[in-house]
């Protein structure tokens, strides 16, 4: 069994563990930083977030999804059929999942998120030069300059990574489906762990404060010793 979905899979499998490798590293400082020097910082501010999530939304759905769903669309099927009870429980389940995606995607600032506040800000800098860069000062990013603890955050710490697998688990039972949650479970666990360890780094004790008292996928209702 394991064999054979290795070799359906393994492209897919493959493609995803790039883009996930690819897709923790390049938000993060060292590979900005590298980047700063090779380029320059005002770049690296401004405009590679919005390079980088086009080039993961790339990979993602011209990598992973072709090469998942793209080459075995027979795998599509469901492989059982849920009670209609069950089906409208889950059902509502998966449209709380895209209502906490959606209200972590709006906390976090979607622009922000995408790179195009960034983005404008920087064109707004170029297009302004001769006046200063006083006109357009620096943001303090989502994740980076700002820590958010409230709304979502307040609940679970990664509430985009905990909607995503809630989506998953409540989509259809499909072959092609259950494969791909196994791979983002993956991703989820060994993502977070190295984003924590970031997030750390960055906020220190503020950051500790809210691990020991915010869960990082599930809610939680006694706090724990910080550090």
């Amino acid at each position: 069994m394991m064999a054979s979905l290795l070799e359906n899979y393994g492209a897919a499998l493959i493609a995803f563990s790039l883009f996930a490798v690819l897709h923790s590293i390049g938000a993060h400082e060292p590979l900005k930083n590298a980047l700063a020097r090779w380029t320059s910082p005002f770049f690296v501010e401004h405009f590679w977030r919005l390079v980088y999530c086009a080039l993961s939304l790339a990979a993602l759905y011209g990598g992973v999804a072709a090469l998942l769903w793209g080459r075995h669309a027979e795998n599509d099927v469901w492989l059982f059929i849920y009670p209609e009870w069950l089906w409208q429980v889950l059902t509502a389940i998966h449209l709380g999942s895209i209502g906490l995606l959606y209200a972590a995607f709006l906390q976090s600032d979607y622009l922000e998120f995408l790179g195009l506040k960034q983005a404008w800000h920087g064109l707004r800098m170029l297009a302004n030069r001769a006046a200063g860069p006083a006109l357009a000062p620096s943001m303090a990013l989502f994740g980076s300059q700002r820590l958010v603890t409230t709304g979502v955050y307040a609940w679970v710490r990664h509430p985009m990574l905990v909607g995503g697998l809630v989506f998953l688990l409540t989509s259809g039972p499909s072959l092609n489906n259950l494969v791909y949650t196994a791979m983002y479970v993956i991703y989820m666990l060994a993502g977070s762990l190295y984003e924590e360890r970031r997030l750390v780094r960055v906020f220190g004790e503020d950051y500790l404060r809210y691990r020991a008292r915010v869960g990082a996928f599930c809610p939680r209702f006694w706090p724990r010793r910080a550090g």
